[in-house]
């Protein structure tokens, strides 16, 4: 038991301290493809070009947030997508039917937390991963809000300036405030992540959660809460993206969930938890960002679009990668 202990607990902080390191190799990517960018677009590097690819990514930004807390944990979230279109739908026919904006916003909010808790609870009660009960419930979220909606977009909202002119279109300079949410969103949780004993617990947990039980963490209760999280952020982010575009759809959100996963791992979270930080999820979501923006610019094909993606991703991560062993053979 003491050696357990011991071991689980020399583990986490020798993860901790290495939060400043990981996102070294990612952040040389997201060099690399701004210093590119800038050398093959005379309209990259404008103010203008920037804020819009700041706000493309706001809405998926939520959801790495919660996705990369999730596989910190030790579990995979890949519901977010769908609960992301529920939530937007749930709000906006709760305006169209005249609902008090507070109360349409709290209803996507709280879909969204009721899916992950669901998430949850599913999971641990019948023993199986998260992984599983997500994918299961990435279908069923998405049928439900096509049934809500009737399978056609959500519009002809009320006017409400405060939500949909100040809020949805407004902001700080070239900043949106929907954008500045997701921010604090992103450092509260970073906050907590690297310098409470909730993060701490849950990368222990991630790192191992046999050793994280036998010393006292309450494993089963920590994934549903993270899951929870997860898809309370999907939901907060739907409730953003109807103040955005004054119109929500059952099919939004589609393949969120596959570029969550993605700007994650590249941004050092580890598949097998207990390793990872917000601000290397942020970084990842950066090179994401970058890349959809530069495809864009460069007038690519749609036919090879995805391809692309993919190609860049891959020189992402090894890049990333390359950084690591490097890394690891210094220490």
């Amino acid at each position: 038991m003491d050696n357990v202990t011991t071991a689980s607990e020399g583990a986490v902080p020798r993860q901790r301290r290495r939060l400043g390191f990981d996102e070294l190799g990612i952040l040389v990517a997201v060099v690399l493809f701004m210093v590119i960018g800038s050398l093959t677009s005379p309209y990259f590097l404008t103010v203008n070009n920037l804020a819009s690819v700041l706000q493309n990514i706001t809405f998926l930004g939520f959801l790495c947030v919660g996705v990369g807390l999730v596989l910190m944990a030790g579990e995979i979230d890949i519901s977010v997508g769908s609960i992301f279109g529920l939530a937007s739908v749930v709000t906006a026919l709760m305006l169209k039917n005249d609902f008090p904006l507070v109360l349409a916003i709290g209803g996507g909010l709280a879909t969204g937390l009721i899916c992950g808790l669901i998430n949850g609870i599913l999971a641990q009660a019948i023993k199986v991963p998260a992984v599983v009960i997500t994918l299961a419930t990435l279908g069923v979220y998405r049928a439900v809000a096509l049934a809500l909606a009737n399978g056609s977009p959500v519009g002809g909202l009320p006017a409400l300036p405060e939500f949909f002119d100040w809020f949805g279109q407004g902001g700080i300079g070239p900043i949106s405030f929907i954008t500045i949410l997701f921010l604090v969103v992103a450092v509260i949780a970073e906050v907590v992540l690297r310098w409470t004993s909730s993060g701490y617990r849950l990368l222990a947990i991630g790192s191992h959660p046999h050793a994280a039980t036998l010393i006292g963490f309450r494993v089963e209760r920590t994934r549903v809460l993270v899951l929870a999280f997860s898809g309370l952020v999907a939901g907060l982010s739907g409730v953003c993206s109807v103040a955005y575009l004054n119109t929500a759809g059952p099919t939004g959100g589609t393949g969120y969930e596959l570029s969550a996963l993605a700007a994650t791992i590249i941004g050092g979270v580890g598949l097998s938890g207990g390793r990872g930080s917000i601000v290397g999820v942020l970084l990842g979501l950066c090179v994401i960002g970058i890349i959809q923006n530069l495809i864009v610019l460069w007038g690519v094909s749609p036919n090879w679009t995805q391809g692309v993606s993919g190609l860049v991703l891959i020189a992402a991560m090894t890049l990333t990668w390359l950084t690591r062993r490097n890394e690891g053979r210094a220490h």
